[in-house]
């Protein structure tokens, strides 16, 4: 809506100039044929110049009305609900957006379809009119080869006027033979000047642009134009030239009404006797105004400063039945009312609010989520981890116009003081007593702006949020007088806006001494093991690893960057064995790159054992270049990577890893199929599983062997569900073994449809290992065991009132026929 508005009103403004030019230059001058041909191209100029952006490096004053308050004033920030209140003890589904159809912006366009389809229909009955005349004097039209015109009478029901090549002729007017000869020598004209088409092409502009008063006042113009063109052909005749202003004068006051006719009469009768009498000596001076002033406006409207940072919001939210149903699960482990509305435009990617008479407002993409009835700490605590549920709920990203992405330039911007003393400088305007009120042990916060050419702070936004408070004593401190200056960002030599993402980390003060000491330099020459058993680490940092050398990822002078950390994420996987004996841990590498990002030496710091170090050194052999930030000979840098296996009750794995050294690679495995599922840890997009159908009646989903039956798009679900598996951010690699019929992959291929995985690639070879019954989790339905899931007779979906699986702490209540997992089904009875 706002660039409908803005387009309207720069092309009104753009009109405006080219109408007051023909005003106060052309309008008394003969040069006819110019000002016709400037009438006619000066609308669709100003309709392109208000669409066309010429970007330029220089400031000059702009008519757009981008990021005005009238413009922001369409986009104000509304709330308005949209899946509903859910209070305790039941659930109350208002869900007002749901049946709003109609918004605001789509009156307005009716209205406007509304009138162009009136101004259409009523151009149309013209038409008809004139076409009834036609007909009724049909019979009695003449053709006039000599001039190329049909003369057709009218029998007084119209009077004289021309269309196209017609000239529509009253035979009922009383006029002496000179008066007719006058009148259609001017018709005449008009037929040869073919004024027809003029009239229809300001016509329709007039019915599409009706709101713009300028198209309407330069149609006028036009006809009288028109007028003029034909009035000089008449006078031209020496016999003619002092009688026909008295014709004209005679003639103006009879009736007339067809718009789409030129006509001998029209109420400009004092306009055309003065423009006869005008001198016809032609002022070139004021014609050649027209070039400069025409690209005067040209670059005013067209030509946009590319100085100027614009961003545009893009958002991504689930549907109203997720969301409804999500809120609706958050009830059984929350005792808390839930809230949920949508916002137009906000500020920030996230906000989360500050605790207020046990109420609390959590703002994630659009959506802004209010917790009431917050009894206690706990519950407190339980609310702000669900934030990390609710982030893929609503995603906003913030599109820029005229900057560039931090890691796609060559010279990056950077604080004059350095990073770490920038951020020191904004973590110590937060107050002590502030950093102690977080529930939590500390976080980090990010932050999203753009360093303008200026080298300026424009556009500061929220990316992560850790708390308001914080947050906006962070904006202030990024944004104010006081902030470190940047040097700017460049690109050919030339200062360019700079999109940048920073994470300032915060951290309670015993927190933040305990950090100090574990990366103090260290005096002590401990050997440190390379080799060992996970059994052999503690879950807090060794004193034997304290950093004798910068961490250059740590300080931010190189990073993994995305195409390194997908690569690990993929390659590196459990080793044969070690989830099913329980071994987890962290191992710490010590990498050096060259100048480029490659690796040129690897070594280790902390191990796990040697199957876990072949597998890294295996995965880092092909990994591709870290990304650089600062520009340096070499590189060295401290890496952690974890391992860590889902549902197993005990991890070796160090906390915290990434406040340490800066980032982390976190490997998952899961205890309940003893293999790791091929999921990206880094929440890339695609992520593959591999589906096989082993037999008749039996699929392997990701190494487990499900039923295939009318319920196994609900067991997929929640498999997906218990792993954390987003279905549409997973494809599948479907393959089936010898002999299976085509009627059971369609089955298996409509079940991952249904349970929302849509993305399905067909491996036709039979390269998929054999699996059999012994990877298959049981099934408790109603309360019997079943061990071979080939023979179940499950229940219809319609009969099945829940399906779950069984948490690895209480496998073993089970026994060990359940070391596979355990899937419950209850039916409805």
């Amino acid at each position: 809506m706002a660039l409908i508005i803005n387009f309207i009103w720069q092309s009104i403004v753009c009109l405006s100039f080219f109408y007051a030019f023909y005003w106060v230059f052309l309008k008394d001058e003969k040069t006819f044929m110019f000002n016709r041909i400037y009438l006619l191209i000066t609308p669709i100029l100003a309709i392109a110049f208000s669409l066309i952006e010429i970007p330029v490096s220089f400031e000059k004053p702009s008519i757009s009305l981008e990021n005005t308050a009238f413009l922001k004033a369409f986009d104000i920030n509304t709330q308005s609900e949209i899946a509903g209140t859910y209070g305790l003890p039941e659930v109350t589904v208002t869900g007002s957006r749901l049946p709003t159809l109609w918004v605001f912006t789509d009156y307005l366009y009716l209205g406007y379809l509304i009138v162009v389809l009136f101004l259409f229909a009523k151009f149309y009955w013209q038409f008809l009119q004139l076409k009834e005349i036609l007909r009724k004097g049909w019979y009695q039209t003449t053709y006039i080869l000599k001039e190329n015109y049909f003369k057709v009478p009218t029998f007084g029901l119209a009077p004289v006027f021309s269309y196209f090549d017609k000239i529509f002729w009253d035979d009922a007017i009383v006029l002496s033979a000179r008066e007719k000869k006058q009148i259609l020598i001017h018709e005449i004209e008009h037929v040869k000047q073919k004024h027809s088409y003029d009239v229809i092409v300001y016509q329709v502009m007039c019915n599409i642009f009706w709101f713009n008063p300028i198209i309407h006042l330069m149609h006028n113009a036009l006809i009288d134009l028109h007028e003029f063109q034909a009035d000089e052909k008449v006078i031209k005749d020496v016999e003619l030239k002092d009688t026909y202003p008295k014709l004209v004068a005679k003639m103006a006051f009879q009736g007339l009404d067809l718009p789409l006719g030129n006509y001998f009469i029209r109420s400009t009768t004092l306009k055309r006797i003065q423009m006869m009498k005008a001198t016809k000596k032609t002022n070139w001076f004021k014609l050649g105004m027209l070039i400069p002033l025409m690209v005067m406006v040209f670059g005013l409207i067209s030509m946009k400063t590319n100085s100027s940072v614009i961003s545009f919001n893009n958002y991504s939210t689930q549907p109203i039945s997720f969301l409804k149903n999500q809120i609706e699960a958050f009830q059984d482990s929350l005792a808390v009312g839930i809230k949920l509305k949508s916002i137009k435009n906000p500020t920030h990617y996230e906000s989360i609010g500050k605790l207020n008479h046990e109420s609390l407002n959590v703002q994630v993409g659009e959506l802004s989520y209010e917790f009431t009835g917050i009894k206690n700490q706990q519950e407190y605590l339980k609310i702000l981890s669900l934030v990390e549920a609710l982030r893929p709920n609503s995603t906003l990203n913030k599109k820029y116009e005229n900057a560039y992405h931090y890691y796609a330039i060559d010279h990056k911007p950077e604080p004059k003081i350095g990073w770490q003393a920038w951020e020191n400088y904004l973590t110590s305007k937060i107050p002590e007593p502030l950093i102690d009120e977080i529930p939590i042990a500390g976080g980090n916060v990010e932050l999203e702006f753009v360093i303008n050419q200026e080298a300026k702070v424009v556009n500061a936004s929220i990316k992560k949020s850790l708390g308001h408070e914080i947050d906006q004593i962070l904006l202030a401190a990024l944004t104010n007088t006081e902030s470190p200056a940047w040097h700017p960002g460049k690109e050919a030599n030339e200062n360019i806006a700079v999109i940048i993402n920073a994470k300032i980390e915060i951290q309670k003060l015993n927190q933040h001494e305990n950090s100090i000491n574990n990366l103090a330099l260290s005096t002590d020459n401990k050997q440190i093991p390379t080799k060992g058993s996970q059994n052999d680490f503690p879950n807090t940092f060794p004193e034997n690893l304290a950093i004798k050398v910068k961490d250059d990822l740590k300080s931010g002078d190189i990073t993994l960057g995305a195409q390194f950390k997908n690569h690990l994420g993929n390659m590196l996987t459990f080793p044969m064995g070690s989830i099913k004996d329980g071994i987890s841990g962290t191992a710490i590498l010590r990498l050096k790159t060259n100048s480029e990002g490659e690796l040129t030496d690897i070594s280790f710091l902390q191990n796990i054992n040697s199957q876990f170090e072949e597998s890294i050194i295996n995965a880092l052999k092909k990994a591709p270049n870290l990304t650089p930030i600062l520009q340096k000979d070499e590189y060295e840098l401290f890496l952690p990577i974890s391992f860590k296996i889902n549902g197993a009750s005990i991890n070796n794995v160090i906390p915290n890893l990434d406040k340490a050294y800066g980032d982390v690679i976190y490997i998952d495995g899961f205890k309940a199929q003893e293999k790791r599922i091929t999921k990206n840890p880094f929440n890339f997009p695609i992520e593959e599983i591999p589906v096989h159908i082993i037999e008749q009646g039996l699929v392997s989903f990701n190494g487990v062997v499900l039923p295939i039956n009318s319920s196994l798009s609900n067991i997929i679900n929640v498999y997906t569900g218990y792993h954390s598996i987003n279905p549409q951010k997973i494809s599948v690699r479907l393959s089936a073994g010898k002999n299976i019929k085509m009627g059971e992959v369609q089955n298996v291929q409509l079940a991952l449809k249904k349970a929302g995985i849509n993305k399905l690639n067909f491996n036709a070879e039979d390269n998929q290992p054999r699996l059999n019954a012994k990877n298959t989790p049981v099934f408790i339905i109603d309360g019997i065991l079943h061990l071979n899931a080939s023979i179940i007779s499950f229940p219809k979906p319609e009969e099945i009132d829940s399906i779950s699986m069984v948490s690895s702490e209480k496998l073993h209540l089970y026994g060990n026929k359940t070391k596979n997992g355990a899937i419950v089904i209850k039916t409805k009875q």
